[in-house]
Parts: C-alpha cells; structure tokens; sequence
C-alpha cells in the first residue's frame, strides 16, 4: 500500500516552528520505539530549531509591535 506524501511548505517563521516542532515530536517517537541516539539527536535538533526560530519571533515581535509575521522570514512572491 503506497502512502501518500506530505508536501511541506513553509512561508513565515510560524510555519517553521511548527514543522520543526513536528519534526521533533516524529523522531522522538521514532527513539521511544527504537532507542537510536542518533535519532534522538536528531529529535533535539528539530526542537533546537522550533526554539530558535520562535526566540527570533518574540525578539521581533518586541522590536516592532508586530504580531503576526517576520517579513524577512516571509516569500516576497
């Protein structure tokens, strides 16, 4: 039975976090049923990155009043 692919596609930093953060949640189930270090590495990593990227959008959010978005984060299409 073939599984039907998830296209991912990310526009503002919002949507990083949230994939990184699912990324994350994915792989340390994976750890959970495995016990691989290395993919529990990789788990923190996408935790790292939802952090990262949600720190970014505070300090922003601090220096502008903006609420919503990160423009320099955002497609200019």
């Amino acid at each position: 039975m073939a599984t039907a692919k998830k296209t991912i596609k990310t526009i503002n930093v919002t949507d990083v976090i949230n994939v990184t953060r699912d990324m994350g949640d994915s792989l340390a189930n994976m750890y959970y049923s495995n016990k691989d270090l290395k993919v529990a590495g990789l788990a923190l990593s996408g935790y790292k990155t939802a952090i990262s990227a949600a720190k970014a959008q505070i300090i922003y959010k601090k220096l502008t009043g903006s609420p919503e978005t990160i423009e320099f984060f955002e497609n200019k299409n």
